[in-house]
């Protein structure tokens, strides 16, 4: 081969390296942009779907797929989980490699946690549930009867029935980590190439930010904008009873649930109850204390006694079904001022006879309505024609 032919070899492989490097590309991220400025190979994101209040999700689109992404409320910063929604067949942009791949369109799910269901509930996603755990403790009636009918599949309780999850091959399987087994059950499913869904929603503290999470939940189904027209309704009711209750000029003083094994389980300030107590226009006796236990306070009755005992209401969310009942677990219960005035209020109107409270099924979706209760618990004459959705005064 002549100098000359050698150099014109040469250079037909550099061009062919050029234009394979340039496909690689291409077909690595499509979503980037075609523009000579950036010509890097790494993924370009378009647009994001706007999240307002809550801190532990996003959703990002690129050209040809969506990444949502999970993340510590505290610490945004810090990525827990990562999922990858394209079609089926199309290939994995190479920018996510940690990432979980997910084709779309999603078929068959399955719900560990009651709270997920409600969610699809309200987004007329009901259809796409293959199997639900923890049966016993489902308000929803639609879902217990298809369940009875043999449409959802029963895939166990406390023990999981992965056998059967295995055979019903579903896209993914919404958890929630450490609340229903965290990372052992991921392991677990992944060891049967079983891909599962990092669900935090209950991880948030602010009503509305929890509320929000219905955006996630849609997002693996391409509703997003049917989610956020819903969350939009609840969110202007939610702030409109809020300013309704700031107009009141004095506040009830008020404490939260009931001992359980000599410990009294107390909200702190940052917790989910006690953002609705203050929004609803209750004085939270505990609302300034740190938390010691998560979001809540470690307390003993003694503790709990000397702060409260002259308090106007208990908010028991516990599963005391009567003032006879409280006064049976400890006779000293009766011995607060809101045990005598009768000013006892459980968050089980809406349960199961195993236990399952809708109150943590559908309410964190809907604090629109578990603020209109305690606004009404607080100050009826706020709301005069209201009815108790979750709460009922205990007797």
């Amino acid at each position: 081969m002549s100098r000359k032919q050698f150099a014109g070899y040469s250079l037909q492989l550099t061009v062919v390296g050029l234009l394979l490097s340039m496909v690689v590309g291409l077909w690595s991220c499509k979503g980037k942009s075609q523009t000579h400025e950036q010509h890097s190979h790494h993924c370009i994101k378009e647009a994001s779907f706007p999240i307002k209040y809550a801190k532990g999700f996003s959703i990002d689109y690129y050209n040809g797929f969506k990444v949502i992404t999970v993340k510590d409320w505290r610490d945004t910063a810090k990525i827990l989980a990562q999922y990858v929604l394209l079609p089926k067949g199309k290939p994995a942009p190479f920018d996510f490699t940690n990432a979980v791949l997910l084709d779309t369109p999603v078929r068959k799910i399955i719900c560990i946690s009651t709270n997920h269901i409600s969610a699809l509930a309200q987004l007329g996603l009901l259809d796409s549930i293959g199997g639900v755990a923890n049966v016993a403790l489902i308000y929803n009636k639609e879902v217990v009867e298809l369940v009875h009918q043999n449409k959802i599949a029963d895939v166990g309780k406390d023990d999981l029935n992965y056998e059967k999850i295995v055979e019903l091959n579903p896209s993914f399987v919404f958890t929630s980590g450490n609340w229903d087994g965290g990372d052992k059950m991921k392991m677990k499913l992944n060891s049967l190439h079983i891909k599962s869904v990092l669900n935090l929603d209950y991880m948030e503290q602010e009503p509305l930010a929890r509320a929000e999470w219905l955006k996630f939940v849609a997002s693996f189904y391409d509703r997003e904008t049917e989610a956020d027209s819903i969350f939009q309704d609840i969110e202007t009711h939610y702030l409109a009873l809020k300013e309704k209750a700031k107009s009141v000029a004095a506040k009830p003083t008020m404490f939260a649930n009931i001992p359980f094994k000599e410990i009294w389980y107390m909200p702190c300030g940052e917790n989910y109850m006690a953002k609705l107590i203050a929004d609803a226009g209750g004085d939270f006796l505990w609302k300034d204390a740190k938390a010691t236990n998560g979001l809540n306070l470690n307390l003993d009755y003694e503790a709990v006694y000397a702060k409260a005992a002259n308090a106007d209401i208990w908010l028991c969310n516990g599963f005391a079904g009567s003032l006879t009942e409280i006064k049976a677990a400890d006779k000293k219960n009766a011995f607060f001022k809101a045990y005598k005035t009768k000013n006892v209020f459980n968050n089980d109107k809406r349960n199961t006879p195993s236990g399952g409270f809708d109150f943590w099924e559908s309410g964190a979706l809907t604090p629109d309505k578990v603020l209109a209760d305690l606004i009404f618990i607080f100050h009826p004459e706020l709301l005069p024609n209201h009815q108790l959705y979750y709460y009922r005064k205990l007797k």
